[in-house]
């Protein structure tokens, strides 16, 4: 592989100002390059691997298939490939560039982190480990001793791998589990005590000695030596949620990201600025234009600058563009040659660029500067979008491309970053208004306005793009990518980032639940043709179809929704106290249960419909509380009296004991039909059991039908003609008179 000249295939290598390659810090085993992709037209990382050494066949074939695997890793807490290639003998891949520091050189300038913090950033990195556990090629040589720290969207801390080992050779069903979990123990020594592990014992340190037993335990043991390492990256992981879960409120533990927003104390300096400025103070490079408003932003954003212009007092974004020694001027164009078409009146959802001046080294844009962010740091806290939010900007975006092509910009680079929401009527956001305003969906928010960008930044130079060059030409269609298509093909890639939070279109496959079906397949749909030169679908049919489906309504219900479930539609009907079948009886269908047609006669409307099935159980409960109060009147009438079994030889028949209970409490029957339960299950109602004889009649109906001696001695009194046998009843096996049941109801007025 020669480097001797400044272009590689389609890579321009960077220079300084001395003619020398600018070479980045990465990994000790690799050569890295700042270049520019022609083909993409972003800034990138060229990584040669062994130093540009020749490796032999086995070695070269290792390499290039892990770093191909490397290539589908997704995650902000690893490095992104972007293409893999040979040269003579040497493998090569290309990354997107990374701005950020060392995590060493991190702490050793700012001291030791907040242990919540230390929690929460190795719990992200963690699980994005544990993620990759499929890969286990790759982890086997990952190496995450040199971890660097970044703001992600100038907003949350995040560790980032940037060396998968590839440059090293090859050890099959090597896992390495324990040597991940000791950089990951060294890495939290470090964060937590100030300073990197140098063969100390943990207990030395007091801040390790207050953690709970457990991760205690592990750090000791990984910190210790290579024999008691543990292997397992889960345990690891549920050791330090349990530290956090201690150390941090509920609030934060359920999430946890809130403990990485940055402030200026937190902020990682840019080592992308100090490496391309070579060290020249910014404020001299914007001489006496301009005034920076806080030194702190200088790092926080650096190629960025919100400042204010002396001599006009306007609040205006300073952005500083490459020289040509790093990216040649003719290969980009900073503002659209025809952008003095641009009227604020005619387009409002353009972004205004004021100036551009260069100076000795170093070109300068300036644009207006507006209460509000950018789409990508909404994204960094919201994660995703729900679809009639992605509805309402896509809506807004396809205004801006309209303006845009009236200003003659035919392609604008719809990158998250590119798209400014400006809320409120000027001047910074307050922290407690911008969580606020996050938290709540697109359209409950205050008006706002969305403007697109036109022309280029440093930021848009070395953000990966959303959209991926097509791969595939269709055999009677066009060979290049005209203008309309490159719009559609944007559209339809911010679309997909925007429901899915995946900032590679290839993987945009998994959608969230709250996506319907049709919308997430036609997305899908869409991106499988953006791969195709001359197939992708126009910003208006785009937006159109999208709203199709988002607003048709869905025939497939929530059963059919639910994963790995095959419910009956019919057991989801009902849910709640109130059926779904309300007002669907015609007036001469309603059922007649006596309860709820008396319902329905107060003037409930649909009375009988709704509670049918409440007002059987009334009714049986009705039944049951009367032949309760019933036989708790006979009770306190004949209190402390015997009660006699009836005996086989009772003359006293069941069917009149039945008659008897039934009038005391009369049974309603409904006509048949099919009563819908509270659960939503359609049956009739169920039929009570059936009651042995003997057991049929209770205590107290014995009561009333078996008289006392007094009643019988007075009743022989007052009838004395009664000596008939067929008018008394032997009372066995004394031989007393009892009376017929019709003679006893009929002289109590039963």
């Amino acid at each position: 592989m020669n480097l001797d000249t400044q272009r590689f295939a389609h890579l321009d290598l960077a220079k300084r100002a001395d003619g020398q390659f600018v070479e980045l810090s990465r990994s000790p085993d690799e050569r890295v390059f700042l270049a520019y992709d022609r083909e993409i037209g972003r800034l990138v990382e060229l990584h040669v691997l062994k130093g540009g050494v020749a490796m032999d066949a086995t070695e070269k074939r290792s390499a290039f298939e892990r770093a191909t695997q490397a290539s589908e890793i997704r995650g902000a807490g690893f490095l992104r490939i972007l293409e893999v290639g040979e040269d003579d003998g040497v493998v090569y891949y290309a990354s997107n560039l990374n701005d950020g520091e060392f995590l060493e050189d991190y702490i050793v300038r700012r001291g030791a982190l907040n242990s919540s913090t230390v929690f929460a950033l190795t719990l992200q990195l963690l699980d994005e480990l544990i993620r990759l556990q499929s890969f286990h090629r790759l982890l086997a040589r990952m190496r995450l001793d040199r971890l660097l720290i970044t703001a992600l969207e100038d907003a949350f801390l995040q560790l980032r791998v940037i060396d998968y080992g590839l440059s090293e050779k090859e050890r099959r069903g090597d896992a390495d589990s324990g040597r991940l979990v000791t950089h990951v123990c060294e890495a939290m020594f470090l964060m937590l005590t100030g300073h990197p592990f140098g063969g100390e014992h943990p207990d030395r340190f007091p801040i390790l000695t207050a953690l709970p037993s457990g991760l205690r335990t592990t750090l000791r043991a990984a910190l210790g030596g290579a024999d008691n390492v543990p292997t397992s990256l889960e345990k690891l992981r549920d050791d330090v949620r349990e530290a956090f879960s201690s150390s941090s409120s509920s609030l934060q533990v359920r999430n946890p990201r809130k403990q990485l927003l940055v402030n200026d104390a937190l902020m990682p300096n840019s080592r992308l600025q100090d490496l391309l400025l070579e060290n020249v103070p910014l404020q001299v490079l914007l001489g006496g234009r301009f005034r920076v408003e806080e030194t702190a932003s200088i790092k926080r954003h650096p190629f960025s600058i919100p400042a204010v212009n002396v001599k006009t007092q306007e609040a205006v974004t300073v952005h500083l563009l490459p020289p040509s020694r790093i990216v040649d001027k003719t290969l980009y164009e900073a503002v659209p040659l025809q952008m003095w078409r641009f009227s604020s009146d005619r387009h409002p959802n353009i972004l205004r660029s004021l100036s551009l001046w260069e100076g000795p080294d170093w070109a300068f844009l300036t644009e207006e500067r507006g209460a509000g962010f950018t789409l990508s740091r909404l994204m960094a806290e919201r994660m995703t979008l729900n679809p009639q939010e992605v509805l309402l900007l896509i809506k807004l975006v396809r205004n801006g491309l309209d303006q845009g092509v009236d200003c003659g910009v035919a392609r604008i680079d719809l990158h998250p970053s590119n798209i400014q929401l400006c809320v409120g009527k000027g001047g910074a956001m307050a922290d407690r208004e911008w969580d606020r305003l996050a938290q709540r969906r697109l359209d409950a928010w205050p008006p706002f306005t969305m403007k697109l960008r036109p022309h280029l930044t440093m930021r848009s130079l070395y953000e990966p793009l959303l959209i991926e060059p097509a791969v595939v030409q269709d055999e009677d269609g066009p060979t290049e990518v005209t203008d309309e298509e490159f719009r559609g093909r944007a559209l339809a890639a911010l679309a997909a980032f925007l429901l899915t939070g995946e900032r590679q279109i290839s993987s945009a496959r998994d959608f969230p639940e709250a996506v319907p079906d049709a919308v997430a397949a036609f997305v899908r749909e869409s991106i499988d043709r953006c791969k195709v030169v001359g197939r992708a679908m126009p910003v208006a049919e785009y937006v159109e179809r999208f709203e199709e489906l988002l607003t048709m309504p869905s025939s497939e219900g929530l059963a059919s929704r639910l994963r790995g479930q095959d419910i009956p539609i019919e057991e989801m009907e009902s849910v709640g106290s109130v059926s779904d079948f309300e007002n669907e009886w015609d007036e001469d269908e309603r059922p007649a249960l006596g309860f709820d047609a008396g319902v329905a006669s107060l003037g409930s409307v649909g009375g009988a419909a709704r509670h049918a099935g409440h007002g059987a159980i009334g009714m049986a409960i009705f039944g049951l509380v009367g032949i309760a109060v019933l036989g708790m009147g006979w009770w306190l009438l004949f209190a402390g009296e015997p009660a006699p079994e009836i005996t086989a030889e009772s003359s006293v028949k069941s069917e009149e004991i039945g008659a008897f209970s039934s009038q005391s409490a009369p049974e309603v029957t409904p006509e048949p039909s099919t009563i819908v339960s509270n659960v939503g299950e359609s049956q009739s109602l169920p039929q009570a059991p059936a009651v042995p004889e003997r057991t049929k009649a209770p205590v107290t109906i014995k009561r009333a039908i078996i008289p006392s001696e007094e009643e019988k001695e007075k009743f022989r009194a007052e009838h004395p003609e009664t000596s008939s046998p067929d008018n008394v009843i032997s009372d066995q096996p004394s031989g007393t008179v009892r009376p017929k049941l019709a003679d006893v109801t009929g002289s109590r007025g039963e």
